[in-house]
């Protein structure tokens, strides 16, 4: 009996394994011999769209189930997600009061309206669409290694669109920037603008104005050795950021040269915040003195009046923001450059409450002006 049932198991595993042999030779030849039409324009049968959507949707199920979301902080991250939203993914998605261009909307499969397919995911699963991608759809992964924050601005960003009027739309992608009327001229030789990945002052700040999100650094003021070399790392990918990258890829040198020196020259904006005078005081210390005992070296020996042009200025930043960036090098995803591992060392040696209070001190301080190497008026970007 025992031999009988071992002898029929190992006849329906040789079956199986026939099977499945016979089915790989023929997927195999059915491919090379295009029987199959990949061709955009004949879609897909309605078999395979429903097998293929279900794979999707049981995958990000699947995949995103472990991740545990963080409360979003809606008011700065909305317009942080929406302005690269309006950079990158509204030309394929569309926006409100921004139809898709045809040749996207010829897209297979066709990228869907974010409005409309937004609340169809949770917060969980628009992050892992967002931070891996999607194979086979052209739904890239992000390209900032490490840059998590960055993705959840995006996030909050989905999940305030579907309710987001085109006026609101266009006020959170906007930003700083402005829309000008261009003439006839400027049309047939240019084409239309529209609100361009390359414009910095949708998120920057602009003359009068600070940057239009905490999250945000404000680089009004900043040395020109500093703002040039930051852009030539995000541009090399040694910096790394899914916000930058893509902008500083598009720049040549001598526009990195003009924009350094043109914010270089501009005037600082002061964000001031509400911090507890205890945190400050432990700031004033780490940032006067350091910390000898956990060798921290003080802050403003690099970043105070005295500091290397190609070092930022730290006062008036916003807290939110250093808080983050001190996050980001505790966790090791700006080691990539020499200026980089060096400050990832200091900040994976400082606490918890010592990199708040250092980020609160600095928030604090009115940032320094210094002499700029070309007058703002003639610093043109």
């Amino acid at each position: 009996m025992i031999n009988y049932v071992t002898m029929r198991w190992r006849s329906l595993l040789l079956w199986a394994l026939g099977l499945l042999a016979g089915g790989a030779l023929f997927a195999l030849l059915a491919a090379y011999s295009g029987i199959y039409n990949v061709a955009a324009s004949a879609g897909h049968p309605v078999w395979l769209e429903r097998f293929l959507q279900m794979a999707k949707e049981r995958s990000v199920k699947v995949n995103s189930r472990n991740i545990e979301p963080p409360e979003l902080d809606t008011a700065d991250l909305v317009p942080l997600g929406a302005a690269h939203f309006q950079g990158t993914c509204a030309v394929c998605h569309g926006a409100p009061g921004q139809p898709v261009n045809p040749v996207f909307g010829h897209m297979l499969p066709h990228p869907p309206d974010l409005q409309l397919h937004s609340p169809r995911w949770t917060r969980g699963q628009l992050f892992w669409i967002a931070r891996h991608g999607i194979q086979f759809t052209g739904m890239p992964a992000w390209s900032g290694s490490d840059r998590e924050d960055e993705v959840w601005a995006v996030v909050a960003f989905l999940e305030a669109l579907p309710s987001m009027t085109a006026a609101e739309y266009l006020r959170h992608a906007r930003g700083n920037s402005k829309i000008q009327p261009h003439s006839v001229e400027e049309i047939v030789n240019e084409g239309r603008p529209r609100l361009d990945l390359t414009a910095c002052s949708r998120c920057h700040d602009a003359a009068g104005a600070a940057p239009t999100s905490a999250h945000i650094p404000g680089i009004a003021g900043q040395d020109e050795a500093y703002l040039k070399r930051a852009l030539y790392e995000y541009r090399d990918d040694s910096r790394q950021s899914g916000f930058m990258e893509p902008v500083a890829d598009d720049l040549s040198d001598a526009q990195i040269d003009r924009l350094a020196a043109y914010y270089s020259a501009m005037s600082p904006t002061l964000r001031r915040q509400r911090t507890s005078s205890e945190d400050r005081e432990l700031g004033r210390r780490l940032a006067e003195q350091g910390d000898r005992e956990h060798k921290i070296p003080a802050c403003n020996s690099c970043h105070g009046r005295k500091r290397r042009e190609d070092y930022p200025r730290l006062a008036g930043q916003s807290e939110l923001y250093l808080k983050q960036q001190l996050i980001i090098w505790k966790e090791g995803g700006r080691n990539e450059t020499p200026h980089g591992a060096m400050m990832s060392v200091v900040a994976r040696r400082l606490t918890e409450r010592q990199a708040a209070a250092a980020a609160a001190f600095f928030a604090n301080q009115s940032p320094e002006t210094a002499p700029p190497s070309r007058t703002e008026e003639g610093a043109q970007p």
